[in-house]
């Protein structure tokens, strides 16, 4: 399936590389070795920035090879989307319309339209590359039916920061920044914190900076599907900075709400939420709230008798248009849905993995109110 789905995004690639050679070749004096060599510098830079930019030290440099690796992905892509579709419908339409056709003429003609896409497509992307160093703070509310000691609890909540690439030092400040302006009553972190391009020096911040978080009831955290390919001290670190690590396990808050940390989908040693309630002796008769990196298998964690379930993993909407096609990879993409008697978040991440790149989903740390006892 990764490689069906690289394929896809290779061929895509493929097409716009060369509808911009036919267009240099016709309207631009330099020779195509010009070309050529702009654009392998451009698609290296990116491929090397998603896979290994963290092998990179000097900081100016990393910080142009990212700008441009993001600029590159969101030009050419959707450049490249917008003129398969074009040469598509000129294929379909050439069967039946003749050549002097006005609207026929118009599908045809790129000599305006791939400069024209070029110009907005690096404008979108640039303002993309900027609004993912904006984190907000987007406020839900939860009810709960079933009664607590608490009337209501506020959950900082963090997922798919993606340190590296998509947030760095300045991001993790602004970050514990904001968690503690909420003075939450817990921390809760859904996963993907670092990931494969998450050097050790900034893990080492991460957690030095982490220790400055206030809560009433601590920070817990559950893996995503990231951080396996992270350093293998990612937990070392994560346990530094005082975060409890919940690995099919539980933690019982405030007195008598129960937190159940579920593994990665992507991790095979996970169990269902059923077995680890159950393995656990989780009292049910109190509020269950689980936590799970991924939006997926949440009615199974709904007939499990959860209250809540917690999730990151969507970006939200991290490229444009990519709602629709991603949504049918998940039970849900973010804010709150139910399931039943059971309610479902799933925030839409501080971050967003490859490309330093957000729009239209906003950079979020949410907070969350769960309040009991009411329906």
């Amino acid at each position: 399936m990764v490689f069906v789905f690289f394929a896809g995004i290779v061929f895509t690639l493929a097409v716009g590389v060369l509808s911009c050679l036919d267009w240099w070749k016709k309207h631009v004096a330099l020779s195509q070795v010009f070309f050529w060599g702009i654009t392998v510098i451009l698609l290296v830079n990116m491929f090397y920035t998603v896979f290994n930019i963290k092998s990179i030290t000097i900081k100016p440099l990393k910080e142009v090879m990212i700008f441009l690796s993001a600029i590159t992905f969101i030009v050419l892509i959707y450049t490249s989307v917008i003129m398969l579709i074009k040469y598509i419908l000129t294929f379909i339409l050439g069967g039946f319309m003749k050549p002097t056709n006005p609207f026929f003429r118009f599908i045809r003609e790129k000599n305006i339209t791939l400069p024209v896409l070029l110009g907005i497509t690096t404008i979108i992307g640039i303002i993309g590359y900027i609004h993912m160093n904006t984190i907000t703070v987007n406020e839900y509310e939860i009810n709960v039916p079933k009664a607590s000691k608490n009337k209501s609890i506020t959950a900082a909540v963090i997922a798919d920061t993606h340190i590296g690439i998509s947030a760095h030092k300045d991001t993790i400040d602004t970050i514990i920044d904001r968690i503690n302006e909420m003075d939450p009553d817990v921390v809760l972190l859904l996963g993907d914190i670092f990931d494969e391009n998450t050097s050790t020096d900034e893990m080492e911040y991460f957690s030095e900076k982490f220790k400055q978080v206030r809560s009433r009831y601590g920070s817990y955290f559950v893996y995503g599907n990231h951080e396996n390919m992270a350093d293998d001290d990612a937990a070392r670190y994560l346990k530094d900075a005082g975060i409890k690590l919940l690995e099919d396990d539980k933690a019982v808050i405030a007195g008598d709400i129960t937190l159940v940390g579920m593994l990665s989908e992507y991790d095979s040693s996970g169990d269902p939420a059923d077995r680890i309630i159950k393995q656990k002796k989780v009292d049910m008769t109190k509020p269950v709230i689980v936590l799970k990196h991924e939006p997926l298998g949440i009615q199974q964690i709904a007939d499990a008798g959860a209250d809540v379930s917690m999730h990151g993993h969507t970006h939200g909407e991290q490229f444009p248009l990519t709602y629709l096609p991603f949504s049918f990879l998940n039970d849900m993409m973010c804010g709150t849905k139910q399931f039943g008697e059971m309610t479902a978040f799933t925030t839409q991440g501080a971050g967003g993995w490859g490309f330093h790149f957000k729009l239209p989903a906003s950079c979020e740390v949410a907070k969350v109110t769960i309040n009991f006892g009411v329906k």
